[in-house]
């Protein structure tokens, strides 16, 4: 879905509606990777500028939900969790919101949107572009005042991505993503909690690719 198929009128009125259904804080960080995944956008994918605000826009919408009524958004939709996903309700809000979306929305509901969606909390193994930039948009929001995340956000504009060569600019990004990946898989394991398959395949993938 190109940015001319999303409007701006569109991007309002779901911007509207998600207002309503967050809380306050999880509607500021909404907006805030919307904010993000604009700027990395215009950087990588001008053309998909909107359908990842979009994007941005209905990452979260289930993360606010028990963890109940998303294992029951799961089980109406046929998916059995993995065992280390079912130890791992943070990252179920992908899943789910990826699953509710052409339900709801379904004039959003492209294979790009909710594939970003789907990997926006633990990537996968070869990443699109569109998938890359709302995972990283969603860590490095200008919200984020964790250490990693200010770190790693100062690492990502200081080059100045912007007056790179093309190729240049998505060997940072790449680079960039590995390091996140690398941050999120360190955090998990200091913390004892469970190292999910698909991140581990995501920087695996990153490892060995040149470029998206």
């Amino acid at each position: 879905m190109s940015n001319g198929m999303i409007t701006e009128e569109m991007l309002d009125t779901l911007r509207a509606d998600m207002a309503k259904k967050l809380s306050p804080y999880r509607m500021r960080h909404t907006l805030g990777v919307e904010e993000m995944t604009a700027t990395l956008a215009r950087l990588y994918a001008p053309d998909e500028e909107n359908m990842l605000r979009a994007a941005a826009l209905l990452h979260d919408m289930t993360k606010e939900l028990t963890e109940q009524q998303q294992l029951e958004i799961l089980a109406r939709h046929g998916v059995t969790l993995r065992e280390d996903e079912r130890c791992a309700p943070p990252i179920w809000h992908g899943m789910t919101a990826a699953l509710v979306i052409p339900e709801r929305y379904p004039a959003l509901a492209t294979p790009a949107l909710l594939s970003a969606v789907r990997w926006h909390t633990t990537g996968r193994a070869d990443m699109t572009l569109t998938d890359a930039i709302l995972c990283l948009a969603d860590y490095i929001e200008q919200g984020r005042d964790f250490p990693d995340c200010v770190a790693l956000r100062e690492a990502f504009f200081a080059p100045h991505p912007a007056e790179m060569a093309e190729k240049g600019r998505l060997a940072h990004l790449r680079r960039t993503l590995i390091r996140y990946f690398e941050n999120t898989l360190s955090g998990l394991q200091k913390k004892g909690r469970p190292i999910c398959p698909d991140t581990l395949a995501a920087l695996e993938s990153l490892r060995n690719r040149s470029e998206f």
